[in-house]
């Protein structure tokens, strides 16, 4: 019976023990079915997230492939500025329409360019398009381009300013560094009608027949500076980098018997980059005063012989050029024109362009001056040979070239006139005199010789804005009386200044006392074909203080003219809200 008891009481313990451990299984069975479940949600929930944020992050470099695809069509064809999408809001203060080859980056109908996948025949999951505001481009050489990224739902979009890299990029460019061979009457250009470089000769050395120009010892240059040429220097300070496509290491030549020129701290000696072409001439230029062009949306002036032009630093400038007949024309060559308002009245009348006195005008809002030479016939604005506006007095002699518009007069009475090719002064010539402060934005092109007769300043150094682009050469106006100086030392210079086919240097650098000149301070930029002498290591004429306008690297002034060739860069950037969404519909 005890036996009995003891029995049941151990299978009833075993049977709870039994009972215990299968539930024990079941809970332990749950928890590890919880466990699995919780962690392939998270897994999936990971997974979701990475790919929302590897799309995210796709979604912006999709939007810089945009910029690139634009930026590419661009330097492929430059005219590729007139298209854009006409019913983006984006571009509604824009000009142009749809380009004749289709382009689904443009967006019309919803659409959307493919990213490439770098695989054939495999399509990548990134898309872009983008939207063209070229409203400023004709004044500022600026292009506002929106570019909007798209990978599986994630749309970003970025705002860039995209700018045509030329001349102004540097406070100092020079194709060859050598004396212009018309101002030293030396043979120096070769069987192409120009120099050779001085690295293409074993020697790092130019032709006997041509001057070389060196930077002096007191020379600063304040500003990034690049040459086609190789560089001859002698202990002078560059603040600034220092590019040649020079390929002769150190890329550079010393002076013998100078001391080493200092760098910039930051950019070091020259390194080498490509060389930049020079336009033939500025005669392009002229076009920005044609009504007749559907490329040439706000024309400009143009001025005929002879131009004096003096700004006031109210917004105004006075104006004489007593040749100018019409000041905008039509056809190529012209054919007809008007006489702008804009432009002043032509003529010997009351605040006219050829009165004593001369126009009195608005300083013309972010647009192009041209000076051309006076025609002799079959043109709008000619004048026959011999025949004289009013209030002009043509002072030609057999020895000298010379003129006068009422008292103003070039050459001064008791100057020396130097010799130049062409000749300084000429009676007919498209040459322009100009001095002051500039209050606006305003370029200046002459189909002869640019003179900067005194100081040029800007009223407002933030927003005014000056380019000045000759043909010929661009003088800084130094008059002389055999070696006694005219006008009082140093000079100060606020523009973009660009010589095509000739130099920017001063007259008569060569004479006047050793003490020198004092110092020529110019603010902005410099590019010319040859190098220009502005002083002489014995004391004579100026010393540089060369200083780089900042804002050239986004900006420029009106309808600057660009190299042959160049290319396209960002100068800003921002991201902003996106502006589609992934169907393709504005964001909001």
């Amino acid at each position: 019976m005890t036996k009995r008891i003891e029995w049941s009481i151990r299978a009833i313990r075993r049977g709870r023990d039994d009972g215990m451990a299968l539930i024990t299984v079941v809970i332990f069975g749950t928890v590890l079915v919880m466990l699995v479940a919780t962690a392939a949600a998270f897994s999936s929930s990971g997974a979701i997230n990475s790919r929302t944020q590897d799309d995210w992050n796709a979604a912006m470099s999709a939007a810089y492939a945009g910029v690139e695809d634009y930026k590419s069509r661009l330097a492929n064809d430059t005219t590729y500025v007139q298209y854009r999408n006409p019913a983006s809001s984006f571009s509604s203060t824009s000009t142009g329409g749809l380009p004749p080859t289709t382009n689904p980056a443009f967006g019309a109908d919803g659409s959307w360019a493919n990213v490439p996948s770098g695989s054939p025949g495999v399509q990548s999951r990134s898309f872009f398009r983008y939207e063209v505001d070229n409203s400023q481009y004709s004044a500022t050489g600026v292009i506002k381009l929106r570019s909007t990224g798209m990978v599986g739902k994630e749309v970003r979009s970025l705002v860039v300013n995209v700018r045509q890299q030329g001349f102004i990029d540097f406070l100092y460019f020079t194709d060859f560094e050598v004396q212009d061979p018309t101002q030293s009457d030396l043979d120096c250009n070769s069987s192409t009608g120009k120099p050779n470089y001085a690295w293409t000769y074993s020697t790092n050395t130019h032709d006997s027949d041509c001057t070389e120009i060196q930077f002096g010892p007191n020379d600063v240059i304040n500003g990034p500076l690049h040459s086609n040429d190789t560089l001859l220097i002698c202990g002078s300070t560059f603040n600034g980098a220092v590019t040649t496509s020079n390929t002769k290491s150190p890329y550079y030549k010393k002076v013998s018997g100078c001391s080493n020129p200092t760098w910039s701290a930051t950019y070091g000696p020259p390194t080498v980059d490509s060389t930049w072409g020079m336009p033939q001439t500025n005669l392009q230029m002229k076009s920005e005063t044609r009504t007749d062009l559907d490329s040439v949306k706000r024309p400009g002036c143009l001025y005929t012989g002879p131009t004096v032009i003096t700004f006031t630093g109210d917004g105004k400038m006075n104006v004489k050029s007593p040749f100018s007949i019409k000041t905008q024309v039509k056809g190529d060559p012209p054919s007809d024109g008007i006489a702008a308002p804009m432009c002043g009245t032509p003529g010997n009348v009351a605040n006219g362009l050829g009165s004593k006195t001369g126009a009195t005008i608005d300083v013309i809002p972010q647009n192009l001056i041209y000076v051309q030479d006076v025609p002799s016939s079959g043109d709008p604005n000619a004048t026959a040979v011999g025949t004289w506006p009013a209030n002009f007095t043509c002072l030609n002699t057999s020895s000298k070239t010379g003129f006068q518009i009422d008292t103003t007069r070039f050459p001064m009475s008791t100057e020396t006139v130097p010799s130049a090719t062409p000749s300084h002064y000429g009676c007919r010539a498209g040459d322009v005199y100009v001095q002051g402060t500039l209050h606006g934005q305003l370029t200046i092109a002459a189909q002869n010789y640019v003179y900067i007769t005194g100081d040029l300043l800007y009223q407002d150094k933030t927003k005014d804005m000056l380019g000045l682009v000759g043909n010929n050469a661009v003088w800084v106006w130094n008059p002389m009386n055999g070696g006694t100086p005219l006008l009082a030392k140093d000079r100060t210079i606020y523009a973009a200044i660009l010589s095509v086919g000739h130099t920017f240097m001063v007259q008569n650098y060569d004479l006047g006392p050793t003490s020198g000149r004092g110092s020529l301070n110019i603010y902005g930029a410099i590019a010319q074909e040859f190098r220009g002498t502005v002083g002489k290591s014995s004391g004579q004429g100026y010393t540089k203080n060369y200083n780089y306008d900042s804002r050239f690297k986004y900006t420029a002034p009106p309808k600057f003219l660009s190299p042959v060739s160049t290319t396209y860069g960002i100068s800003t950037l921002v991201e902003v809200p996106k502006a589609f969404k992934p169907d393709g519909s504005p964001a909001g």
